[in-house]
Parts: structure tokens; sequence; C-alpha cells
């Protein structure tokens, strides 16, 4: 009973017996650094409509262009709620972000109060990455699965925790920074200014930061070569990487075994089914997640260890979207498109 007593409260499941509303259309935000999607999306997880915005901007223009981006993919479509996807730390009962490195535009912003009456319909705020991992729970890689651990591998490193069947927010709302658990006590100075942070150690900034160091210590190697004629990018070792370069080789398997430290305690504590890697940088594929799985498996305890599979994210970047979309919520707390994972309710 404690359990089922949790759940309605985290998830709002509709009583027993009771009769549940007819699904309809909901609009998911994924509010990024540098733009803005929006998406109309059915219970299906079939995006039916999409635009685009700019993010740039004051909070204002930021705030307007959010309201276009709403109005605009709704057409005089029906729906029955909109989520907002945004970076950084989430106060849910104030619905602001109170700190977004990658944009303080949004920062104090009370998005619901700015927004609910203008756009006629309930409005729900999350973090991004948690939404992606919700995405990635219903519609994704872990669409089979009620215990998921999703890691975005960006300009950063989020994550969200799905835990049976339960998006983990935290007591305000802020859980699932992923990416600033500490893997490295004296290691490279983060963005949140600690130190060693999975976030400094393996995100795409922290690819592109080890390549131009690879590069200076192997000027020889075709990494190497290429940051005489300019920087290197995060995307650069990747395809140096699949072309069999060793320098670039080693940054990313490094980045894979840094990936794999912080993996390997999560799967110690959140005991889950699938450990999903997502965002640009995983478009490396198996030259990360090989070292990852090797580190997991030295590192993490049996038995959960055994059964967690460490697999890329299928939805790309429209798992935003996706997630932010079978996050919202309707005028009686329930989800828009339906509870639980695959469509299913």
């Amino acid at each position: 009973m404690a359990w089922e007593r949790w759940s309605r409260e985290y998830s709002r499941l509709p009583a027993p017996g009771s009769r549940l509303p007819a699904l309809m259309n909901s609009i998911g935000v994924d509010v990024g650094g540098t733009k803005i999607a929006a998406g109309v999306v059915t219970p299906e997880g079939r995006v039916l409509e999409e635009v685009r915005y700019p993010s740039a901007g004051s909070p204002e223009v930021l705030v307007e262009n959010i309201f276009r981006a709403i109005s605009e993919v709704r057409g005089g479509a029906e729906v029955g709620g909109v989520c907002l996807a945004v970076p950084g730390l989430i106060l849910s009962e104030e619905n602001k972000v109170v700190f977004s490195p990658n944009l303080p535009a949004i920062q104090g912003v009370r998005l619901k109060d700015e927004l609910e009456d203008r756009i006629g319909v309930p409005l729900t705020i999350e973090n991004d990455a948690s939404a992606a991992a919700w995405g990635e729970f219903r519609f994704g890689a872990g669409s089979e699965a009620s215990h998921l651990v999703f890691i975005t591998l960006g300009t950063g490193v989020g994550g969200g925790v799905v835990s049976h069947g339960v998006l983990l927010r935290g007591a305000n709302g802020a859980a699932g920074e992923l990416g600033h658990t500490t893997i490295h006590a004296t290691g490279p100075r983060c963005a949140c200014g600690n130190r060693g942070c999975l976030e400094a150690l393996a995100s795409g900034s922290a690819i592109a930061r080890r390549a131009n160091e690879a590069a200076a210590e192997r000027t020889d190697s075709a990494l190497g070569r290429l940051a005489a004629t300019r920087k290197v990018l995060g995307e650069d070792a990747t395809k140096l990487a699949r072309e069999g370069d060793e320098a670039a080789l080693s940054v990313l398997e490094e980045a894979g075994t840094w990936l794999g430290v912080g993996v390997a305690s999560f799967v110690n504590i959140f005991n889950p089914e699938v450990v999903a890697v997502g965002g640009g940088a995983s478009e490396a594929g198996e030259l990360i997640l090989a070292a990852t799985r090797r580190e997991v498996h030295l590192r993490a305890r049996s038995p959960s260890r055994d059964l967690v599979k460490i697999r890329s994210a299928t939805l790309g970047p429209e798992s935003g979207v996706l997630g932010a979309a079978a996050l919202a919520r309707d005028a009686s707390g329930g989800y828009v498109l339906g509870e639980g994972s695959g469509g299913r309710t």
C-alpha cells in the first residue's frame, strides 16, 4: 500500500475503477541553448507537426518565441496540454528555472505564469534531460522496461531516471543531474564550478578539449595535422576515429571510460534494466560505449551489472519533443498521452 500511495503522488494515476479520460494529442516544446522545437504529438508517439524558433535573446524575447512556437504548431488542432522541457535546475513548485548555464535568459522566469493563460491549456514545466529520458522510456530504447537511466552527451551531460515506471523528480524537482556527479575529485573544472564532474570528462565539450590536447601531444597523427589548420571539434574526433586514427580513438575510449565510471555508480544505485545514451556525442556509438560497458563490468556489482543493457538511445533529436509531449498534463492532472511505457495506458 505504501508503494501505491507513493506512485499516485508522483505520477497521479487515476484511482482503481475510475473512468480513464479519452486520450488527446499534446504539444511538446524542447527549449535548448540555441533553438526552440515544438511539436504536436499523438498518444502513439507520432509527431504530426513541428516548428523551430531561435532561443537567443532577452527573457522577454525568449518567452514570446516560445508562445509563437506553440501557437504556430498548434494551428487549429485540439490539444489537451503543453509541456515545456527546459535546461537547468527547476523549482517545481514555482515553475521556474533557478540555474541554467547554457540558457541564462530563462533563469528566474515564471514560465507557467507567463504563458498558461495565453495558450489556453494546462502548461507543465520539466527539465529537458528528464523529458528526453521519459521520451526514451515511452517510445524509444526503454519502451519495454520499467527501470531506465538516460544519459545525454551534448555540450554538457544531462540525465534522467525512471523507476517502477515513474520519473524521479526529487523533493523540489531538481533530481536527475547525473552529469554533475563527481567521478574524479581533482579532475578538470566543470561549467557548474565543481571539479571532476561527469560532464567535465565525458561531454561533447570534454571530448573536444581532450582532442585538442591529444593533437598537441601527437602532432604526427591525423588529429594533430587537423589541429595545425584549425581548432578540433568533438565531431572531428569521431570522424577521424572511424577512419582509424589512433589519437582520435584514444580520446573517445577515454571519454567512454569516464562515462563507464559514472554509469557503474548509476547501475549500483538505481538497478536499471536499461541505460540509454543519447545526445550528439553519442553518435560515436561503440567507439565510446565499448569502453563504457567494460568499465561498468569492472566496477558495478552483481546482480545489477548482469541485468543492465547499455545501449544507444533511439529517438535522436526528437527525444525532447516526444518526452515533453508525453509529460504534458491535462486539467485533471493526468498525462494527456496516457500513462506507461511504449504508449501503454
